[in-house]
């Protein structure tokens, strides 16, 4: 029973969910990829596993205080991949993505830069705590976070925006001056109104096809956006697009547990990974895939009550910026699978098949959250315990005045 607490230390509603998401995930590879990929699969849970566990142990000033290693190293090997990706074109899909060592190993520094990044940008608020009003401090904090952000930009718009959202959500909480962030603010919407036209621009000049996989040459992989768009806005039924396939998958999911029902989800070519949910909603039905929306909603307000008991600003915008991260990160890859936005490329936390995204993102998020979960918990028993020992100094005096 101890040893059951020493691995399940910090929130243990956030161990309940990811553990039941983990189950679901063991099911639909199976079903969307059969038994090799499971296998595989199986690994990176138990390795994940381990992960968890290992850094929930941690104390959380060890996160803060190897946060600045972290963030160049996400900066070095994001520009790995870029450089891979232009001079070896050694990634993966076209996209560069990946760093790859060998013929066998292959990561994307993206996964992890969500996490060392939301953390290196909590220990800056956190160490700049005094001067946030001030221009130096709101600038060194906006290149801290535009440099990465940027560094994705050209091959992972979505994550790009994602991430930049969450340390803007990270600085408001954090308090830094209203002005500023009303000026970032406006930049922000103005770039976003320029990237939409630019990317609605290569969707009116893209050629009509019913094909996704788009090899870029440019900096930018503006067609393949462009294409995405298209499809999107364009949705025509009959053509057998990733993404039409994953509606057909949805509306003949019905609302109950159908087990061995998944014949849609087989013809993708991503079902184990980001249209897994389609995948979950045809074989498992609409209940099912309503109580993992509503999973993840309770995992993110989790996040929300740890961060509010959160004696120290570092922790709480930790919790904060990585529990919403990961919240988003599950709204966008729902959101693509029932239709309701375009082909992204974000996988689902917990439930896709394993790889970067699961150790590298899900795992990792976790693992520091149960940390700082774990260390808010002792401290509201050592606030307590003073309560409890001025009780029993009260009870003996009343004891020795009676007698």
């Amino acid at each position: 029973m101890k040893f059951a607490k020493y691995l399940t230390k910090g929130d243990r509603g956030i161990w309940g969910i990811v553990l039941f998401l983990s189950f679901i995930s063991i099911v639909e590879v199976y079903s969307a990829a059969g038994l090799s990929k499971l296998f595989d699969h199986l690994i990176f849970i138990g390795i994940g596993y381990v992960g968890i566990v290992f850094l929930s142990n941690i104390n959380f000033r060890v996160f803060s205080k190897l946060s600045l290693y972290g963030y160049y190293f996400a900066i070095i090997t994001l520009v790995a991949a870029l450089v891979s990706y232009f001079f070896f074109d050694t990634s993966t899909d076209g996209a560069g993505r990946w760093v790859k060592i060998g013929d066998n190993i292959k990561f994307q520094p993206s996964e992890y830069t969500k996490v060392l990044l939301i953390v290196y940008v909590a220990a800056l608020i956190e160490k700049y705590k005094d001067t946030l009003q001030s221009k130096e401090t709101f600038k060194k904090l906006l290149i801290s976070i535009a440099i990465p952000c940027g560094l994705i930009l050209p091959q992972n718009f979505s994550t790009a925006a994602m991430l930049f959202l969450c340390c803007f959500t990270m600085l408001f909480l954090g308090k830094v001056s209203k002005k500023y962030m009303r000026l970032l603010t406006i930049i922000g919407l103005l770039a976003l109104a320029v990237g939409g036209l630019f990317i609605v621009k290569s969707s009116n000049n893209s050629k009509s096809s019913s094909s996704l996989e788009i090899n870029d040459n440019d900096i930018f992989r503006n067609d393949t956006w462009g294409k995405r768009i298209t499809n999107w806005l364009n949705y025509d039924p009959k053509d057998n697009t990733q993404e039409n396939i994953a509606r057909r998958a949805v509306a003949t999911g019905g609302l109950w547990i159908r087990p061995g029902n998944t014949i849609q989800g087989r013809m993708l070519n991503e079902s184990h990974n980001d249209f897994i949910y389609a995948v979950i909603i045809e074989e498992l039905g609409t209940f099912i895939g309503i109580f993992i929306l509503l999973l993840y909603s309770v995992l993110f307000y989790r996040c929300i009550i740890i961060a509010n008991k959160c004696k120290n600003i570092f922790c709480a915008l930790t919790v904060s910026g990585l529990g919403l991260i990961i919240y988003l990160q599950a709204l966008i890859n729902m959101g693509v699978a029932v239709g309701y936005l375009p082909v992204t490329g974000q996988t689902l936390p917990f439930v896709s098949y394993g790889g970067s995204s699961f150790l590298f993102f899900s795992c990792f998020a976790i693992g520091i959250i149960q940390s700082i979960s774990k260390t808010t918990r002792k401290q509201e028993q050592l606030e307590k315990e003073p309560t409890n020992v001025e009780t029993e100094i009260t009870d003996s005096i009343n004891q020795n005045t009676e007698q």
